[in-house]
C-alpha cells in the first residue's frame, strides 16, 4: 500500500506547495512512519509543527521563533517556505487552504466543534490578517473523513447546526431509518463558500474514513484506534 495521497493527485495546479495525506500504513502520530513520508515526499521533517488538538477553533501562525513548537490549537497558519505543517485525523474533516496569489497556506482540523465553531472561516480570516489572503485566490482541499453515509449523530446535534446554519437551503444532514446522519463535508463547503472561497476551488475528495477503513484510519471503525491520518501542507 502507498504512504500517501499526493497534491499532483488532487490539483497540479498548485505548483508551489507539498500536499500529502497518509494512508493506513502510516500513522502519522509516529516519527518514524512520519520520517519515511517526509523522506519521499520532500517534506523538510525538522520543521514539522503540529498543534496539540483540543477540538477548538483555536488558529496557530507559525512563525521562525515557534517552528516545531507544540501548543493547544487546531488550525496552523504559514508563509514559511520548507515548514510543512502537520493535522491529525481519524475521521474528522482535514482542510487544507492554499493562497496562491500570496503564497500562504493553513491547514485546519473540523471535527463537529470546529466545524460548529466556523474553524475553517477563522483560519481564513487568520491568513487574511497576516498574509493578506483574499479569500477569492484560495483553493482549499477537504481530505479524508466520515461522511454523511456512514456519521451517525443525535437528533440534538442536527439542531444544533440549525442555529448557524438557517438560511442555507442545502440539506446537510440525511434520515435512514429514523437516525440521523451529519453531512460535516456539506457543511465545511457552505462555511467555505460564506467565507468567499469560489465554489470551483473547494476541492472535496470524497472519501469517507469510514467507508474506506481499508484504506484510512477510522476512529469509529477501527475501535477508537490512536492512530491518525496525517495532513500535511509545506510550501516549496
Amino acid at each position: 500500500m502507498r504512504s500517501y495521497i499526493n497534491v499532483k493527485e488532487i490539483e497540479e495546479t498548485i505548483d508551489f506547495v507539498n500536499l500529502a495525506i497518509t494512508y493506513k500504513s502510516i500513522d502519522a502520530k509516529s516519527r518514524e512512519d512520519m520520517l519515511k513520508v517526509c523522506e519521499e515526499g520532500k517534506f523538510n521533517i525538522n520543521n514539522l509543527t503540529s498543534n496539540i488538538q483540543i477540538h477548538s477553533d483555536i488558529v496557530n501562525k507559525v512563525e521562525e521563533s515557534n517552528i516545531g513548537q507544540k501548543i493547544e490549537g487546531d488550525a496552523l497558519i504559514t508563509n514559511l517556505k520548507d515548514v510543512p505543517l502537520l493535522i491529525f485525523t481519524a475521521d474528522c474533516v482535514p482542510i487544507a487552504i492554499i493562497d496562491k496569489k500570496n503564497k500562504a497556506i493553513g491547514v485546519a482540523h473540523a471535527g463537529w466543534r470546529g466545524t460548529f465553531d466556523k474553524i475553517a472561516q477563522k483560519t481564513i480570516e487568520s491568513m487574511q490578517k497576516s498574509y493578506n489572503t483574499n479569500a477569492e485566490d484560495v483553493v482549499c482541499v477537504i481530505g479524508p473523513s466520515i461522511g454523511p453515509c456512514c456519521y451517525e449523530v443525535s437528533e440534538e446535534l442536527v439542531e444544533k447546526f440549525n442555529t448557524i446554519l438557517t438560511n442555507n437551503d442545502e440539506k446537510f444532514y440525511i434520515i435512514k431509518e429514523g437516525k440521523y446522519y451529519l453531512d460535516l463535508w456539506k457543511i465545511n463547503e457552505y462555511i467555505l463558500r460564506s467565507s468567499n472561497v469560489k465554489n470551483e476551488n473547494i476541492i472535496n475528495l470524497n472519501l469517507c474514513t469510514s467507508c474506506n477503513g481499508h484504506e484510512f484510519h477510522s476512529y469509529r471503525v477501527h475501535e477508537k484506534t490512536p492512530k491518525r491520518i496525517g495532513m500535511i501542507l509545506q510550501i516549496n
